[in-house]
C-alpha cells in the first residue's frame, strides 16, 4: 500500500503537506483540526522583528522619551512578545502530536539568538527563519545584505540543536549561490518562496490599498523551476510555498525535488478538510503508478534528472507567443 510519509528537516511527517505560517496556526483548535485532517506539520505564525521594533517606537513616541525609558520599553516589549510566543509553542505541543515548527521574521542577530534558544526550550521541533528586509538605501550593496542574512542564520544555527529552515523570497541575483551559502551556514532546509505583502492603488479613492492577500494556482510555476534547480545544485531540504492549490500541483513540486509542500491560501478558501483531499489524491497517484512511497519519485523530474534540462533554464519566450496570432 502506498504511503505519503516523508522526512523533512530530519522530522518524520505522515504527509508532505505542511500548513505554512499564518494566522490559522495561531489557533490551537484550528491546528488540532489540521492534524485530524492529515497535516504533516504546522508552521506557527511568525514573530516579527519589524513589529516589535514598531511597538517600541510607538510607545516611545507616546510620551516624553529619554534613553533609560527607551531601553526599558525595548526590553519589556521584546521580553513580553517572546514570552507570549513561547507560551503558544507549549500550548500547541501539548495539543497535537505532529511537528510544530516555530517561525521568526528577523534580519539582524542581536537578541534573536537568545529568543531562538527560548523557542527551542519551549519545545518547538524546528525553527523557520523568515528572512527579508526591504532595502531602500541606494548605498547598501546586495553583497552586504546577503552577508547580513547569512550572519543571522549562522548565529542562530550555532546556538540551537533543533533543525533550522530559512524562508526566502525570489529576489536574489543568484538564488543557487545564496541557498548554498545558508546551507554552509548550517541551515537544514530552505522554503521557497515567500509571498510578500504588496500594495495596490485605488483609483476611486486615490489611496494605497493592500493587493489580494491570497495566492492563486498559477503562482507555483516559477517555484517549480527553482525547486528543480536547487534540488540538483544544493544539498538542503526543500519546502515549497505559494500557489499550491491542488494535489496535482503538490505532486509536481515533489517530482521537481521538494521534500515537503507548504499550503495556506487553499486552506483559507476551502478549510482544513482540503488537506485530507490532497493526501487521498497523492496516495491514489502513487498506487496508480505502482509506487510505494514519495521518496521513490521525489526529484524524478529535477534539473539533473532529465535528459534535456533546457526547459528549466529558459526564461525568455521564443516560440510560445511567437506562434500565437490575434
Amino acid at each position: 500500500m502506498a504511503t505519503t510519509d516523508v522526512k523533512y528537516l530530519g522530522l518524520d511527517l505522515k504527509s508532505p503537506i505542511i500548513v505554512s505560517s499564518c494566522s490559522l496556526t495561531a489557533d490551537v483548535d484550528k491546528v488540532k483540526e489540521m492534524e485530524s485532517c492529515g497535516a504533516g506539520a504546522v508552521v506557527m505564525k511568525s514573530l516579527f522583528e519589524e513589529q516589535i521594533r514598531g511597538e517600541v517606537e510607538f510607545m516611545a513616541s507616546a510620551g516624553h522619551s529619554y534613553p533609560e525609558m527607551d531601553d526599558y520599553l525595548h526590553a519589556y516589549i521584546r521580553s513580553n512578545s517572546i514570552a507570549q510566543y513561547t507560551e503558544k509553542v507549549r500550548a500547541l505541543k501539548d495539543a497535537v502530536s505532529i511537528p510544530v515548527i516555530a517561525s521568526i521574521n528577523c534580519y539582524s542577530p542581536g537578541e534573536w539568538v537568545e529568543y531562538a534558544r527560548q523557542i527551542e526550550a519551549a519545545g518547538a521541533d524546528a525553527l523557520e527563519i523568515n528572512l527579508y528586509d526591504l532595502a531602500l538605501d541606494p548605498r547598501t550593496s546586495p553583497a552586504a545584505i546577503e552577508d547580513g542574512y547569512v550572519s543571522v542564520v549562522r548565529s542562530i544555527v550555532s546556538e540551537l540543536k533543533i533543525p533550522v529552515a530559512v524562508k526566502i523570497g525570489p529576489h536574489f541575483s543568484s538564488i543557487v549561490n545564496f541557498v548554498d551559502r545558508i546551507a554552509s551556514a548550517g541551515a537544514k532546509g530552505v522554503v521557497i518562496f515567500n509571498r510578500f505583502f504588496t500594495p495596490d492603488i485605488d483609483l476611486e479613492k486615490f489611496c494605497l490599498v493592500p493587493a489580494a492577500p491570497l495566492s492563486h494556482e498559477g503562482e507555483y510555476a516559477e517555484i517549480l523551476r527553482w525547486t528543480a534547480i536547487l534540488a540538483s545544485a544544493v544539498k538542503i531540504d526543500i519546502a515549497t510555498t505559494t500557489g499550491v492549490h491542488s494535489a496535482e500541483s503538490a505532486l509536481k513540486m515533489i517530482l521537481a525535488g521538494a521534500d515537503a509542500v507548504q499550503v495556506c491560501s487553499v486552506i483559507y478558501k476551502h478549510g482544513p478538510a482540503v488537506i485530507k483531499e490532497f493526501n487521498g489524491k497523492i496516495a491514489a497517484f502513487l498506487e496508480k503508478n505502482n509506487v510505494e512511497s514519495l521518496s521513490q519519485i521525489r526529484g524524478r523530474l529535477s534539473y539533473s534528472s532529465i535528459p534535456d534540462p533546457a526547459m528549466y533554464e529558459r526564461v525568455q519566450f521564443m516560440k510560445t507567443f511567437g506562434s500565437l496570432a490575434l
